[in-house]
């Protein structure tokens, strides 16, 4: 590959990083200032239910499938000189798809206070009435949402990555805004009208600027023959139908948890965020910075080439997020009580939410792992196995998410995600290897084996370290938790390397021996390949 290429591509992943990172950053302080204003009451259970139905529209019409679906159709026509053809098929998109969107917005208006029940059923008539009306406070931000998305591919197509970056931190920045100016007198409301305002100026707003300033060229237009039309609806159409594990898991905390303790949905969606910052630094960032290898070898026929590039990655992600998962999982009261105990937020809301986030932390490695394999497939051009293996993980843990709610309650609710993640993960792996490189790649599972090894014997040294720790600092104190991290979750890292080590890792022992792990080996350092676009930021 070109210097100036693999520079350029450095770039862009290290400002996706950066952006995922920011995003994180943000996003605890928004959860942090509704915990400080609200605590974990039925009326946050009810604002986080809200975002069902805009999620479900979202998904329902691949909003959140762009990266997947459009760029490839609007890179193809840039690079075949026909950027007039990709206006048109944009214009056509936008308009087709932004129409059905509206109409849907419309009618979630007005169904809202009965979907609510089928959302979250253990709610109460007065909880169900609040979580409409923020529902459809929400609601009309998918527009902004879906057109923005569209606008955000054809910068990526050019190349052009700040915008976008920016995009979730405007976004939940606008949120944090509503949430201190309208908060105390509207309650969970003003945070609504905070997720309606940052959509329109980061998703749609900035984005119109960005999108022009490459050239954007757009009239209302309704084609359904449009070439660009019909390539974009065969490869939505399984994200469309299928409900993937890596969507539903979600909405079923919301659907289980309404059963629980009032407080259990935001205990719930707190423990996640918090599971999301490792995947989405490691995992999220690392598939970005790999697909380009990936689409190039693909489209050239080097499945073997293709598969070694993907696991060099996993690899590197897997070692890095089962360290992760060990600190986070022990060290959950202390991470928790440090983003989130203060104000409204009591001592008791931070042990349930510790309590999901250590069930949560087993899927950490597992995520990461989901968003690169599943990349592999993309790559592929097969949008179609992601979604059926996502869709049965899904069905197969049902049981799992109703037997583990009612036996061990959040930590079961959470337990049960996992549970599902890896079933997910594991599939896509050995389906992706077996169409790749067939019997060879199973000396690969040993690695991650090790890893896996590696990262439980350290969360077991973690714990007595944290049981000796006890004696002299207590953990409920912001102070006293901090130290705590930093003391045992240095301990943990410590041991977990050793451990790698000495089980023969080879991950482990190239990081010790200082080689350039993220290098791809599978790919010539003079290859020559071109860059794809990144997915979006989330």
């Amino acid at each position: 590959m070109p210097h100036s290429v693999r520079k350029q591509m450095g770039r862009a992943a290290a400002l996706m990083m950066a952006s995922v990172l920011l995003s994180r950053i943000l996003g605890y302080a928004r959860d942090a200032v509704i915990a400080y204003q609200h605590g974990a009451t039925p009326e946050t259970d009810a604002y986080f239910v809200a975002f069902t139905i805009p999620d479900f529209l979202n998904y329902l019409l691949a909003g959140g499938s762009l990266s997947i679906t459009f760029i490839p159709i609007f890179s193809r026509y840039l690079a075949e000189g026909k950027e007039e053809d990709g206006y048109r098929s944009f214009s056509t998109i936008a308009t087709i798809m932004g129409v059905g969107m509206i109409f849907f917005i419309i009618l979630g208006e007005f169904l809202a206070e009965r979907l609510i029940p089928l959302i979250a059923p253990g709610f109460p008539p007065d909880q169900v009435a609040i979580a409409a009306k923020l529902t459809r406070i929400v609601l009309p931000a998918q527009i902004f949402f879906y057109l923005g998305g569209l606008l955000m591919a054809i910068q990526y197509s050019r190349n052009q990555f700040l915008l976008p970056a920016v995009a979730p931190l405007i976004y939940n920045a606008g949120i944090i805004a509503g949430g201190l100016v309208l908060g105390p007198t509207l309650g969970m409301a003003g945070f609504a009208w905070g997720v309606l305002v940052g959509s329109f100026l980061g998703n749609f707003a900035l984005q119109i600027y960005g999108a022009r300033r490459s050239g954007l060229r757009f009239s209302p237009r309704i084609d359904f023959g449009d070439p660009g039309f019909r390539d974009f609806v065969r490869l939505s159409i399984p994200i469309m139908l299928g409900f993937s594990l890596v969507v539903v898991d979600e909405w079923m905390t919301r659907i289980f948890g309404s059963f629980l303790l009032a407080g259990a949905i935001t205990w719930l969606n707190n423990a996640r965020r918090l599971m999301q910052v490792p995947v989405g630094v490691f995992g999220q960032a690392a598939g970005v910075a790999s697909y380009p290898f990936l689409s190039a070898q693909a489209a050239r026929g080097e499945k073997e080439a293709m598969w070694e590039t993907l696991s060099s990655t996993l690899r590197w992600v897997f070692f890095v997020s089962c360290a992760a998962a060990a600190v986070v999982g022990i060290l959950s009261r202390e991470v928790v009580l440090a983003v989130f105990k203060r104000g409204a937020f009591t001592i008791d809301d931070t042990l349930w939410t510790a309590s999901a986030l250590s069930a949560f932390s087993i899927g950490i490695p597992l995520w990461c792992a989901q968003t690169i394999v599943s990349r592999g497939f993309f790559a592929l051009k097969d949008t179609w196995t992601p979604t059926l293996v996502g869709t049965g993980a899904w069905l197969a843990c049902l049981p799992a998410y109703y037997m583990f709610t009612q036996k061990f309650g959040v930590f079961g609710l959470a337990m049960a995600s996992s549970v599902g993640i890896f079933l997910h993960a594991s599939a896509l792996y050995g389906i992706l290897m077996a169409r790749t490189v067939g019997k060879k790649g199973l000396k690969e599972i040993l690695e991650y084996g090790k890893m896996a090894l590696a990262g439980g014997i350290a969360a077991f040294a973690g714990w007595h370290c944290l049981g000796l720790s006890s004696r002299w600092i207590s953990w409920e104190t912001f102070a006293g938790a901090v130290f705590r991290f930093a003391a045992v979750g240095t301990a943990i890292l410590a041991v977990y390397f050793l451990c790698a080590l000495l089980l023969r890792s080879g991950t482990a022992r190239t990081i010790k021996a200082g080689r350039d792990i993220l290098h791809p080996p599978g790919v010539a350092k003079d290859e020559t390949t071109t860059p794809a676009p990144p997915s979006g930021p989330t």
